[in-house]
């Protein structure tokens, strides 16, 4: 005859707390540590030096999030490697939320496509937190009676005999927009002269030491409304503000060359998806504040607001844009 044995009554009642116990923490711990996020600065590293584009962008968002975040948000400039140095050093950190990366074009995408130096992914090393703003590009000549007056014109001088174009460096967007424009046009002569910076690369093209150059209108703007360069062309989807006599390169049947840098905050892979959507808000929250917009036309820069998600698939959908053209002409950095 079998008898079923029942555990004692108080071990029963022990043992059923104990596992009640151990679910709601599992449920309630999250929610706790979640609420106390954050309990330390949270630091935006930025890949370039102060003063830059992605550092004046850092720390608008920066002054605006932390008290979304009832917290402190610094900058952290990390600058080296053309911007991997500090991208790399945002892969490798604790995914705790508490150090994010201010992304652009360069550092997350066309980065590891030229350089083997990056050894990082934008897909495998980075959860998106959120969009922040975009700059587009022009393409600029001497104002001279001897340059090109309108973008057919620089087509047709660059066919006839060949030029030079200049960029900020070997292998940043400054360059790949021109090879872009150039591939377009069926130009494959045009001799790259890169510089160390948009500055002394504007100068010459002014100076007419070089035909022509694709920079961001923050940096060829000073001297465009100076009377030394003239703007060829904008690869906005529509005619901007600052330059409304200038035509896109869509109307002028170009509509594929859309290079523009864009900037956004990411964390490491692996994140919790609690602490990116609380970091996501947070910044957009900061970029919706009522003086942002003006503060961000003063940088030349246009919203481009984007939660988790929608940057995540906006990213995917930039990536082989880049990557299929840097493979397709087999541009290097630093080559």
């Amino acid at each position: 005859m079998f008898r079923l044995a029942f555990p004692p009554a108080r071990a029963f009642v022990a043992s059923l707390f104990t596992a009640l116990f151990t679910a709601l923490f599992t449920v309630v711990a999250p929610s706790s540590a979640l609420a106390q996020f954050p309990d330390r600065p949270v630091r935006i590293v930025v890949a370039f030096a102060p003063g830059t584009g992605s550092d004046v962008l850092a720390r608008l968002v920066a002054s605006g999030m932390g008290p979304l975040l009832n917290g402190t948000v610094i900058v952290d400039n990390r600058p080296g490697g053309g911007g991997i140095t500090g991208t790399e050093s945002v892969a490798r950190s604790p995914a705790d939320g508490y150090t994010l990366a201010l992304g652009t074009t360069s550092t997350l995408v066309t980065n590891p496509a030229l350089n083997p130096a990056a050894k990082y992914s934008v897909d495998k090393d980075f959860a998106p937190v959120a969009g922040l703003g975009k700059a587009w590009y022009v393409l600029v000549t001497a104002e001279s009676p001897e340059t090109p007056k309108t973008l057919g014109e620089l087509v047709t001088r660059l066919k006839a005999k060949p030029a030079s174009f200049a960029s900020a460096g070997q292998g940043t967007i400054t360059h790949l927009a021109s090879e872009m424009f150039l591939s377009r046009v069926g130009v494959t002569d045009a001799t790259h002269v890169p510089y160390k910076g948009s500055g002394q690369a504007m100068s010459d093209v002014a100076g007419g030491q070089v035909l022509f150059a694709s920079d961001t209108v923050a940096a060829a703007l000073p001297l465009i409304r100076g009377g030394k360069l003239r703007a060829l062309a904008v690869t906005a989807p529509e005619r901007l503000a600052t330059l409304p006599d200038v035509p896109t390169t869509k109307e002028l049947g170009y509509a594929d060359l859309r290079a523009h840098a864009w900037l956004v905050l990411m964390a490491p892979a692996g994140t919790p998806a609690p602490v990116v959507t609380r970091l996501s808000q947070a910044a957009l929250g900061a970029m919706n504040a009522p003086d942002m917009r003006e503060k961000l036309k003063a940088q030349e820069l246009e919203p481009m607001l984007m939660d988790s998600k929608t940057l995540g698939e906006f990213i995917r959908a930039e990536t082989p844009y880049w990557n299929d053209f840097i493979k397709r002409t087999g541009i290097k950095a630093g080559s």
